[in-house]
C-alpha cells in the first residue's frame, strides 16, 4: 500500500502538496498533518485544502473553534445523484491536562510533553489540547485523513501511532468502508483522555493522602499565625482549582461521548443503506458483500467498545469530582470545628471573667448597705454623741439593727446568679412565650354539648 505522508506543517509553496491537489491520487491512503496555527496563517492554503476535499468552511468559524467536540458527515453523490462517490466526516476532540503532566513513563506513548513557558513565565498549571480530524473516503477504497492539531500538542505520538496502524493494514476489503480509519484515529485520542483523567486522580489522591498523614494545611491553622493561615488559604485555593479541573474533565468527556456516539450512529446508518439487499445486488457479488458487511460489523463493534471506554472514563471523572467535593466539604467542616473550639475557649474565658465580676459585686453589696446607713445617720438630722465617759454611743446597736437586715434583703434580691433575679427571669420568659392565638386547643366533645360516639351507640 502506498502512503503519502506529510509530517511537517504544509504550506502553499510545497510542491508535494500542489501535486497532490492537481492530480488524481492513486494511493489508497493519504495522510496529511498540519496545525491550526498553520491554517490560520495561510487562509489560501486552507481554502484550497477544504475545496479539494469537500470540507465545509463552517468548521473553521469561531463557533466550531470554541466547541469542545462535534461530529459531522456528508455524502458526495455523482452527477446523476444515483451513487455515492465519496463520504466526508469531520470531528473534533478537546483534552485538558491539569497541571504539568508527569514525565513520560516506559510504554506510555500518548503522554504529551510539558507545555512550554509563555512570555517567559511558568506554565499555568494545565494545558488544553485540541485535535480536529477530517476523513475523506472516495469510492471504492481510497482514504484521505487530514489531521489538524495545535503546536506543542500530544499529536506527535498520535501521528506515529497512526502511521504504524495504517502501514500494518492487511485486510484491504475493510478499506471499502468510510469508517475504516476511525477505529485507528479514536484509540490514541482515548489514551490521551485516560492519561488526563488519571493525572487529575493523582492530584486528588495526594490531597487525601496528605490529610491522612496529618499534613493537611487546614488542620494546622488552629494557631492562626501568619504562616498557618497562608498555608490554609493556599490549600483552599488548590482544592477549588482541582475542582475546576474536575468539572472541565467531566464536561469534555460528556462531549466526547456524544461525539463518539454520533460517529457510531452515522456509521450504522451508512452501513444499513449501503449493505441492504436491494443496494447489494446493484453494487457487487453477494459473496463480496457478505465479507464487506462482516468487516463493517467488526468496525462497529470496535467503535462501540471505544465508546464504552469513554463512558468508563467519564465515571472515573465523576468519581474524582465527588472526591474533591468531599475534600472541600471536609475542609470547611474542619474549619467550622476549629472555629467552634475557639468560640468555646472564648466563652470559657468570658465565664471566668463573669465569676470574677460576681465576686466583686458580692463584696460591693456587702459594704454598700452599711455605708448607706452610716451616711444617713451621719447627717445633721441625727445626733448619737456618746456620753463624756463613753467611747461608743449606746445607740450603736441601731446601726446594726438596720444594716444587717438591709444587707440580707439586698443579697436576697440582687445577688448575681441568685434566686432573686431568676424569679424575674421566669416571669419575663413566661411573658415572651405566651400561647399563640393560632394554636389548636382540643376540647372534649361533651364540653361542646355534643355526644360522643359511644353515647350514640
Amino acid at each position: 500500500m502506498s502512503i503519502v505522508n506529510i509530517v511537517d506543517d504544509i504550506n502553499p509553496s510545497q510542491g508535494r502538496l500542489q501535486d497532490l491537489f492537481q492530480r488524481n491520487s492513486t494511493e489508497k491512503l493519504t495522510l496529511i498533518f498540519t496545525s491550526r496555527e498553520n491554517l490560520d496563517e495561510n487562509p489560501i492554503l486552507r481554502d484550497e485544502l477544504f475545496q479539494r476535499y469537500s470540507v465545509p468552511e463552517y468548521i473553521w468559524t469561531k463557533v466550531c473553534k470554541r466547541l469542545q467536540g462535534y461530529f459531522g458527515s456528508e455524502d458526495i453523490f455523482s452527477s446523476d445523484d444515483t451513487t455515492i462517490e465519496s463520504h466526508v466526516t469531520w470531528f473534533h476532540f478537546e483534552i485538558k491536562y491539569p497541571f504539568p503532566p508527569p514525565k513520560k513513563k516506559e510504554g506510555a506513548e500518548d503522554v504529551p510533553p510539558d507545555p512550554p513557558p509563555q512570555d517567559g513565565k511558568n506554565p499555568a498549571g494545565y494545558a488544553w489540547y485540541k485535535i480536529a480530524i477530517i476523513t475523506i473516503w472516495t469510492a471504492p477504497d481510497q482514504h484521505t485523513i487530514i489531521f489538524i492539531d495545535a503546536r506543542n500538542s500530544p499529536a506527535h505520538s498520535i501521528r506515529n501511532e497512526l502511521k504504524l496502524n495504517c502501514e500494518n493494514v492487511k485486510n484491504e476489503v475493510a478499506l471499502g468502508n468510510p469508517y475504516w480509519a476511525h477505529q485507528f484515529l479514536v484509540g490514541p485520542i482515548l489514551a490521551c483522555y485516560d492519561q488526563a483523567v488519571w493525572n487529575l486522580r493523582d492530584l486528588v489522591k495526594a490531597l487525601e493522602q496528605g490529610r491522612r498523614d496529618g499534613k493537611h494545611a487546614v488542620t494546622n491553622a488552629i494557631d492562626s499565625n501568619d504562616s498557618d493561615m497562608e498555608a490554609s488559604r493556599n490549600t483552599f485555593n488548590s482544592l477549588h482549582e482541582i475542582l475546576r479541573h474536575a468539572l472541565h474533565k467531566t464536561e469534555i468527556l460528556g462531549v466526547a461521548i456524544q461525539t463518539l456516539d454520533s460517529i457510531c450512529s452515522r456509521k450504522r446508518i451508512f452501513d444499513s443503506e449501503r449493505y441492504s439487499n436491494e443496494a447489494a445486488v446493484n453494487i457487487e457479488a453477494p459473496e463480496s458483500v457478505a465479507v464487506a458487511k462482516r468487516c463493517a460489523e467488526k468496525m462497529g463493534v470496535y467503535l462501540d467498545f471505544q465508546l464504552s471506554i469513554v463512558r468508563s472514563l467519564e465515571a472515573r471523572a465523576r468519581a474524582n469530582e465527588a472526591r474533591i467535593r468531599s475534600e472541600i466539604t471536609l475542609a470547611f467542616s474542619i474549619v467550622a470545628q476549629l472555629d467552634s473550639q475557639v468560640q468555646a475557649k472564648i466563652g470559657e474565658a468570658a465565664r471566668n471573667d463573669s465569676n470574677t465580676m460576681v465576686k466583686i459585686a458580692a463584696v460591693t453589696m456587702l459594704f454598700l448597705p452599711p455605708s448607706f446607713v452610716s451616711a444617713v445617720f451621719s447627717t445633721s438630722f441625727f445626733s448619737f454623741s456618746p456620753e463624756p465617759d463613753d467611747k461608743v454611743s449606746k445607740d450603736f446597736w441601731i446601726f446594726w439593727a438596720i444594716s444587717i437586715p438591709l444587707t440580707i434583703i439586698v443579697f436576697g434580691s440582687l445577688y448575681p446568679g441568685g434566686r432573686g433575679l431568676s424569679f424575674r427571669r421566669r416571669v419575663a420568659s413566661a411573658a415572651h412565650h405566651k400561647p399563640s392565638v393560632s394554636a389548636r386547643t382540643i376540647l372534649p366533645m361533651e364540653s361542646l354539648g355534643m355526644k360522643s360516639a359511644r353515647d350514640i351507640v
